[in-house]
């Protein structure tokens, strides 16, 4: 089983994707929202009509990343406007999508009936692991001594933690698929995590250069990466 329509959606969603960010650059220079407003809302649609083309949905594994694609959808568009009391909810709509992805990779390696032993399950943890500490040591601080910012301190620890115990379980997937769905997905998941990495500095340690342009481009690989990694799942190839 090929990749259905791969270049013609590669290139579609990477159209889109930079309209976007010609859209973020408009919006962040001179304030204009029209290009943002039309381009943003049409990336995840794009990535879902890719993933139906090539699996239909049937598996629960297909199931559950169309879920994680909705949700990160809802995401993208409360984000889009740019507002301080819509960031918890883009940020609680990103949680669910995680989520989401987390059920699809446990639900992937439980059906699989690979098991990883322990020692190696310890040994890929400590890569997330590091990088929750090292993160979470350095925007800590920033968040915790600003009054304005200290509500988002629970609602991004959570987070936090949500999104590397996703890329964890992207992980633990070696050995339950075949090797490119498993290289996919895990380039995905810690692309997700620098771009969300990137949210966080931005936003309650220091404005970042063209921060926008790079959280947009990480996140758009992020979630091709993941999907295409979702399609190649089901491709009988030699792990």
């Amino acid at each position: 089983m090929k990749i259905k329509s791969l270049t013609p959606f590669v290139i579609l969603y990477s159209i889109v994707a930079l309209i976007e960010m010609w859209g973020e650059w408009l919006f962040h220079g001179q304030g204009s929202t029209t290009v943002l407003f039309i381009a943003k809302p049409l990336l995840m649609p794009v990535l879902i009509l890719f993933l139906w083309v090539n699996s239909k949905f049937k598996s629960s594994f297909d199931k559950l990343i169309l879920l994680g694609l909705i949700f990160g959808w809802m995401g993208d568009i409360l984000l889009m406007f740019n507002k301080e009391n819509l960031f918890v909810f883009g940020l609680a709509s990103f949680l669910i999508c995680h989520l989401f992805y987390i059920a699809a990779f446990i639900n992937n390696t439980k059906k699989s009936g690979y098991k990883l032993s322990f020692i190696n399950k310890f040994v890929l943890a400590l890569i997330p692991l590091f990088y929750l500490i090292v993160l979470y040591s350095y925007i800590f601080p920033h968040i915790n001594s600003s009054q304005a910012n200290r509500p988002f301190l629970i609602p991004v620890s959570v987070y936090a933690l949500t999104i590397v115990t996703m890329s964890l379980f992207a992980l633990w997937r070696i050995g339950s698929t075949n090797k490119w769905s498993a290289g996919f997905i895990i380039m995905g998941a810690f692309t997700f995590v620098v771009s969300d990495s990137l949210i966080a500095i931005n936003k309650f340690v220091a404005p970042l250069t063209n921060a926008n342009l790079l959280i947009m481009l990480t996140y758009c690989l992020a979630q091709i990466w993941i999907v295409i990694g979702t399609i190649q799942h089901h491709l009988k190839l030699k792990k």
